[in-house]
């Protein structure tokens, strides 16, 4: 039996050969919709910390849990080491529920889906009338090494405090080693028993990138919790299993609103030099080309601009596995933030929040939804809350393009953001005109849910890389572009292999084929990265260009994409 994988071609355009830039065509997945890892068996969501405490400055300690599913969930929820669950409720198909413990601090929390229903699981925080909002982890995600681009605590800077939190989440004692900057020796090593939890802070230190990993492989739960001026911030720990060398954000904004700081942080984790390219809006030229050694970093800033989406790449140095780490940092007022960048992985057909609100005194509340992929013909999205069958939102966004709805008066979730193509969503929110947040959705395999039929389905990203890769080839017009083929399905693509390149307006393809690709794992890996050589004739302005593959799953069905050459 075989079976076809259909999806339109990419497009893209190009920049006159006889320049030596070429258009970096945003990040963009062809093809049908996705499909994640199925998850049997029970979904446990973990924050590392839980603090109500007046004392602390704490006004208030939400964890919002949405159903994701058309099926009633039964959730519990636990405190610290108790084995008895704090809380213990049913959630109505597509329900949520919003618990709380005044007075209480400490962790870790973990919201257990005993009948494995997924779901979306964020923590809201008030800290000095500063808002924050983080999501949970799931237990798949967790891993035995994470990072963070910075480390701050230092006074000059207004830091009042930084803490890394690190729970051992295995069944194992682990022996963890935090890393800050390039030395090989830890700043701290802590011998953790199965369920112990730490704080530890280093004040008067700044620098970066942050390493913490467990010497054995145990998994670890592991954040970063910021204290500026009176505000509070808290953002999770970046698994390296996840690392990538390609990041997504909405939107920068280094205008009046933002003007006190607004910093894209590009870390280099590896042990070799690597070159990263930072590109904002619909810009084909890079607002920033910096060249990193060994575990550097850089943290450039562009007055006066507000455009997205942003977009940054490893250009150099990370086509034998190197992979980078990225976040956006600002300061709105008096109040800090910082969120991770979304790799390809974290790109999908439907992202989710736990809540929306635009109903309690203070908030102002934005989706904003991009299409990152400039060649599309259009996306369609809808916006759904709760369990309403009618979306509150609808509309058609354009390749490149972006939308940014509010819906004043209203209070509800969990929200859904469900589009026709591969979206990237974050929520951003003001809360009485002094505090910034910004929450990126939740990917499906973030959340655990299944979709999708059985099986591979591979997809193509855009070129995530066009480049003159030599002089020669510059000189004879041989365009080198990377793409990336990755699995959104349920099961191992195997023996994957590009068979035929296509393109128009007399360019052709270069390359020898067949393009063997191995096997590829499903989602949340990083799929297989691959050069096509185009040669271009001079005076071309653009080409339109069809990747052909196949691949097999195990009973032997072979899969095309985008059909049958």
């Amino acid at each position: 039996m075989r079976k076809i994988i259909t999806a339109r071609a990419l497009a893209w355009k190009l920049l006159p050969v006889v320049a030596l830039s070429c258009l970096l065509a945003a990040l963009a997945i062809a093809g049908s919709a996705g499909a994640v890892q199925i998850m049997p068996g029970p979904k446990t969501y973990y924050f590392t910390w839980y603090d109500s405490t007046a004392v602390d400055g704490m006004q208030g300690d939400w964890i919002v849990i949405g159903n994701l599913e058309n099926s009633a969930a039964s959730v519990q929820v636990f405190f610290g080491s108790s084995a008895s669950p704090r809380e213990s409720f049913t959630l109505g198909p597509l329900g949520r529920q919003v618990v709380s413990w005044p007075n209480t601090m400490g962790g870790p929390v973990k919201v257990v889906s005993t009948g494995g229903q997924a779901l979306v699981v964020t923590q809201r925080v008030i800290h000095n009338g500063y808002f924050n909002e983080v999501a949970a982890i799931m237990n798949n995600n967790l891993d035995s090494s994470y990072y963070f681009d910075w480390y701050d605590f230092t006074p000059r800077d207004s830091m009042n405090g930084n803490w890394i939190l690190i729970a051992n989440e295995d069944n194992q004692a682990a022996a963890v080693n935090v890393y800050i900057g390039n030395g090989t020796a830890p700043v701290r090593s802590f011998n953790l028993a199965p369920g112990q939890f730490v704080t530890p802070e280093f004040p008067g230190l700044m620098g970066g990138p942050v390493h913490v990993a467990s010497a054995g492989g145990q998994k670890l739960l592991v954040s970063q919790r910021v204290l500026y001026k009176s505000s509070f911030n808290e953002v999770m720990g970046f698994p390296e299993s996840r690392l990538d060398s390609v990041y997504y954000f909405d939107w920068y904004d280094m205008t009046s609103d933002f003007s006190a700081g607004n910093w894209i942080l590009v870390a280099n984790p590896n042990n070799a030099p690597v070159q990263a390219k930072v590109f904002i809006g619909g810009n084909s030229n890079p607002r920033g080309t910096y060249t990193l050694g060994p575990h550097q970093i850089v943290t450039p800033t562009y007055a006066g601009l507000m455009n997205g989406p942003v977009r940054v790449v490893c250009t150099s140095g990370c086509a034998a596995g190197g992979k980078l780490i990225v976040s956006q940092r600002m300061l709105y007022k008096n109040s800090f933030e910082e969120v991770q960048g979304t790799p390809p992985a974290g790109l999908d057909t439907e992202m989710d929040f736990g809540w929306y609100d635009e109903q309690t005194p203070g908030m102002q509340d934005w989706q904003l939804i991009s299409n990152p992929d400039p060649a599309s013909p259009g996306a369609a999205v809808n916006v759904y809350m709760n369990a309403s069958p009618s979306p509150v939102y609808s509309t058609a966004i354009p390749g490149g393009g972006r939308v940014t709805p509010q819906f004043p008066g209203v209070m509800n979730g969990p929200v859904d953001v469900m589009g026709g193509g591969l979206l990237l969503a974050s929520q951003r929110v003001l809360y009485n005109s002094t505090s910034f947040n910004e929450l990126v959705g939740l990917p499906r395999y973030a959340t655990g849910q299944q979709a999708g039929a059985p099986g591979p389905n591979m997809q193509l990203l855009s070129a995530i890389n066009i480049y003159w890769a030599s002089t020669a080839d510059y000189a004879s017009g041989t365009l080198s572009v990377d793409f990336r083929i990755m699995n959104y399905g349920t099961e191992e693509a195997l023996a994957a292999s590009v068979d035929r390149v296509d393109a128009n307006n007399s360019v052709t393809s270069v390359s020898p084929l067949p393009i063997s690709l191995g096997n590829i794992d499903t989602l949340p890996f990083q799929g297989k990265t691959f050069t096509i050589k185009y040669h271009v004739l001079q005076g071309v302005q653009s080409f339109h260009t069809t990747v052909y593959a196949h691949c097999q799953d195990s009973s032997g069905n072979t899969y095309y994409y985008p059909g049958k050459p």
